[in-house]
């Protein structure tokens, strides 16, 4: 046997090595940057969550941004509408925009099939009562504040439930 020839074998067996050890590293280094996109996302909807639920526990935060934000009126009409007071009305509202937010981190996170079909589900059942719709369609502070992705992804589904 030619030693040569034993050698040329191994250089090209460690060159094939270092190609698939690189396009595994490449591999690794993709999914590890997705991870951490999506934990940031993931971090910015509980924030935002936080701060969500913080005012739909105190009425006087709460009704001091309403009133700071000029929408007293807003949430005395939803409050007509609902039949209830304005600060009930503000607090589902903002009860709400919380789900919203929540669904929006797992939207944003989520690329399976079958956990989009889960929450398709999921927002479908919630668009469902008169509160929830109207947060959606018509507050302020609630589809204003998400991506166009996420407002074409909900509007999709309170298309298909009106067909």
């Amino acid at each position: 046997m030619n030693w040569e020839a034993v050698g040329a074998v191994g250089e090209i067996l460690g060159a094939v090595a270092v190609v698939l050890t690189l396009i595994y590293l490449a591999i690794q280094v993709r999914y590890a940057r997705k991870a951490t996109v999506d934990q940031n996302l993931l971090t910015r909807s509980t924030a935002i969550r936080e701060m969500i639920l913080a005012a739909v526990g105190n009425d006087e935060l709460r009704d001091g941004q309403m009133s700071n934000w000029g929408m007293d009126a807003y949430y005395d009409a939803l409050g007509r509408e609902l039949g209830v007071s304005r600060t009930e009305a503000s607090r589902n509202e903002w009860a709400n925009a919380y789900y919203f937010w929540m669904y929006w981190g797992q939207w944003v996170a989520t690329h399976d099939p079958k956990d989009l079909k889960e929450l398709e589900h999921v927002i479908s059942a919630l668009l469902r009562l008169p509160g929830v719709r109207h947060s959606w369609e018509k507050s302020p502070l609630v589809r204003p504040l998400f991506d166009e992705a996420f407002v074409d992804f909900v509007d999709g589904i309170l298309a298909k439930a009106a067909a």
